[in-house]
């Protein structure tokens, strides 16, 4: 059964995930990021998960889980502090490490995606199944979380840097 699953998976499907996995592995490696790249992936995941919301049938699970995942995913970002990873470049750009969050995150929210998808797919009565709806909606919770979490530390560590070599040449 499974086998038929991946097999029906139309080709899309595949070709995000190979997008998604560069992207990510591209991360691993430091670079110079514009302020607006920053957003682009918390944009992405909060659409996606609104998405869940206003497409599935409501569930308290889903919502629970949805709302936990992004207590979760923003209590993460405090934790790691991936913006001591981060110096301003100047401008509207800044210095990011290589870090291993963006590929974890955008994996996991893959897997929560296609897991939901597939599951309801095979099954629609998942869709009333509490545990499923609450954990699958709890990763893609954590995920969301964590990168609009992450985007805002960023950005805020930007603007201070920024604000504080103005001071200092003035």
């Amino acid at each position: 059964m499974l086998i038929d699953i991946i097999t029906g998976t139309p080709l899309y499907v595949w070709l995000i995930l190979a997008l998604l996995v560069y992207r990510g592995v591209k991360r691993l490696y430091p670079r110079d990021v514009h302020l607006r790249a920053f957003v682009i992936l918390p944009l992405l995941f909060l659409f996606l998960a609104g998405h869940r919301l206003a497409t599935l049938d409501y569930t308290h699970a889903m919502l629970v889980g949805l709302v936990g995942g992004l207590v979760v995913g923003a209590l993460l970002t405090v934790m790691l502090r991936p913006q001591d990873r981060l110096s301003y470049a100047g401008g509207d750009s800044a210095h990011v490490e290589g870090e291993w969050h963006t590929l974890a995150m955008v994996l996991a929210l893959f897997a929560a995606l296609y897991a939901q998808n597939a599951g309801l797919a095979v099954n629609p009565a998942l869709a009333n199944n509490v545990p499923f709806m609450l954990a699958v909606n709890a990763v893609i919770g954590i995920a969301t979380g964590f990168s609009t979490a992450r985007a805002v530390a960023y950005l805020l560590k930007v603007k201070r840097l920024a604000n504080a070599g103005e001071s200092a040449s003035r």
